[in-house]
């Protein structure tokens, strides 16, 4: 006979100032732990997905480009002498055909320049013009300035040890990954 699933007791104690209500779960940690996991990383997940949303935002009003685009620019200032399209479809963990879309974008826009592999006539190399590496650094600048605003209202010592425990997440989540 298998044992009675108990459903945590959860009520609702005020509402917060931006409609949000607090909740105050009636039940003892030990109980709770089994789904501590699963709202870390929903946690995580939803702060990501909300950093990436107003980085993006704020690039395209200011800069008129997308996060997509900007990733494109990142790659190809670490890499002066270019990287092929096949190495930028890897690098950003998209598609082929994606790569090929933004960076035919910008080359309409002078950012980039696309030349055949003289190594390997049938690849082709992406390299950042002169114009491109000047409007990513401005483009690089600010969205450094935008991430110090949004997590610089942590605290140093918070800030210290969310990076101490993202890394080791980091680290087990490696060895997951060798399993």
């Amino acid at each position: 006979m298998s044992e009675p699933i108990i459903k945590p007791a959860v009520s609702r104690v005020r509402s917060r100032g931006n409609g949000a209500a607090a909740i105050a779960e009636a039940t003892p940690a030990a109980a709770l732990r089994g789904h501590l996991e699963l709202r870390l990383w929903l946690r995580l997940i939803g702060c990501s997905v909300k950093m990436e949303s107003l980085l993006s935002q704020r690039l395209r009003k200011e800069f008129k480009t997308s996060m997509a685009r900007f990733d494109v620019l990142a790659q190809l200032e670490r890499f002066p002498d270019g990287l092929t399209m096949s190495e930028l479809s890897r690098r950003l963990i998209v598609s082929n055909g994606a790569i090929t879309g933004l960076v035919d974008k910008l080359m309409q826009a002078g950012l980039v320049i696309r030349r055949y592999d003289p190594a390997d006539r049938r690849s082709m190399i992406v390299r950042l013009t002169r114009k491109g590496r000047e409007s990513f650094l401005r483009m690089a600048r600010r969205h450094e300035e935008w991430v110090v605003s949004l997590l610089g209202e942590l605290s140093v010592e918070a800030q210290s040890e969310l990076m101490q425990n993202l890394t080791l997440l980091q680290r087990n989540l490696d060895l997951h990954g060798k399993a």
